[in-house]
């Protein structure tokens, strides 16, 4: 496979789900080089006009899980395309996993005074004092994935809300309205995590049977926790049916295979290639949410034509991003209520799971308009 590229999904109201700290911070005008921060650089050739190149800037502080690094991979290689090639100088600047360290970093970035300033943010609220100095400043902030609640910035992600009704409907019905599952509550403390466990709930409430949650655990976004706390529930729990994660299915594959359980768990995911496959080798009933890297060529996109002077959305406004969900029964499933139009896709090898291709490749992994192939994007 030289050159796959995933078509472009339709568009729905969104953001991956990712391992977030969430501490009380306040602003701080430290200048601190916060020592663990790393920074990279992409640029595409000299300037059309020969002036210089707008100047953007990404803040991350988390690359703890296969989605990150991919999405910060993907901002430096759709940064070496039109319209960004001759036009963008990118920087991504990694800070610790902490809300005061992604703080002290983004003082330093503001005193550099970029044109353009995307964030990902580790808290919703903590980093607000910062942006709105920056906004103040005149530089135009974008947060994106975990965005934040400054009025002045631009947010672009996806909604688990909107995603997790769907799949909560799905596991109602794939298991007929009755039996035992397992619920993953995500990160404890993210508000992400709250978000989605409840309304993955509420889905299967709407679904009207009479599913019981046998027990929660703690997954963390991560294949060991998860697999820990599934093990752990099962030694309790051994007729349990299904299992809502998180981040991962085939931990969930694997807890049933090592407590010596035949059945194969209706399971729920986040889109990772390696998951689509898992879904499909154990022939299992699957329901997989894209939480697509996409959302950051979104981002980018938005802050050249703020900068660039062109027609924004209002900063009241979040933008979509393109999300689909994958399942093993498209022909069949038909959720009650689908208020985003989540998009609902049939799992298929070599159309949207790909045996050949890091199974830590989150999909779909470019917008159709950018000419990123599958072995690029997964470095």
């Amino acid at each position: 496979m030289n050159s796959l590229k995933r078509r472009a999904l339709p568009v729905a109201v969104l953001a991956c789900l990712t391992a977030l700290t969430f501490a009380a911070c306040g602003s701080s005008d430290s200048d601190s080089d916060s020592s663990s921060s790393a920074s990279t650089s992409a640029a595409g050739g000299d300037g059309a006009s020969g002036g210089e190149k707008i100047k953007m800037v990404i803040s991350n502080n988390f690359l703890g899980n296969d989605f990150r690094p991919q999405m910060l991979k993907l901002a430096e290689l759709t940064a070496r395309l039109p319209p960004f090639a001759d036009t963008v100088e990118l920087e991504v600047v990694n800070a610790e996993n902490t809300t005061q360290a992604q703080v002290a970093s983004l003082n330093n970035i503001i005193q550099g005074r970029p044109d353009v300033l995307l964030v990902d943010a580790g808290s919703p609220t903590a980093l607000n004092p910062a942006l709105k100095r920056a906004c103040a400043a005149g530089i135009r902030v974008v947060s994106f994935d975990q965005v934040v609640t400054e009025p002045c910035a631009w947010k672009v992600a996806q909604s688990h809300a909107d995603g997790q009704l769907v799949v909560g409907q799905w596991m109602d019905q794939v298991l007929g309205g009755k039996g035992k599952i397992l619920v993953d509550r995500g990160l404890p403390g993210a508000p992400v995590s709250r978000e989605i466990e409840d309304s993955f709930m509420e889905g299967l409430e709407l679904g009207g049977g009479d599913v019981e949650v046998a027990g929660s655990f703690d997954g963390k976004y991560a294949p060991g926790p998860e697999q820990q706390g599934i093990s752990q529930l099962l030694v309790g729990n051994r007729d349990a049916t299904g299992v809502m994660t998180q981040g991962y299915c085939n931990p969930a594959f694997k807890a049933f295979r090592q407590a010596g359980i035949s059945t194969v768990p209706a399971t729920t995911c986040y889109g990772y290639n390696g998951e689509l496959v898992g879904c499909l080798k154990e022939r299992a009933q699957c329901a997989v949410l894209a939480g697509p890297p996409t959302v950051v060529q979104i981002a980018m996109k938005l802050g050249l034509d703020a900068a660039q002077g062109r027609e924004t959305p209002p900063t009241s406004e979040q933008v979509p991003v393109p999300v689909t969900l994958f399942v093993t029964n498209a022909d069949e499933f038909r959720p009650a209520e689908n208020p985003g139009n989540i998009a609902i896709e049939q799992i298929e090898l070599g159309t949207n799971a790909y045996e050949e291709l890091p199974p830590g490749l989150a999909l779909p992994f470019t917008l159709d308009e950018y000419d990123i192939t599958a072995e690029q994007a997964a470095g």
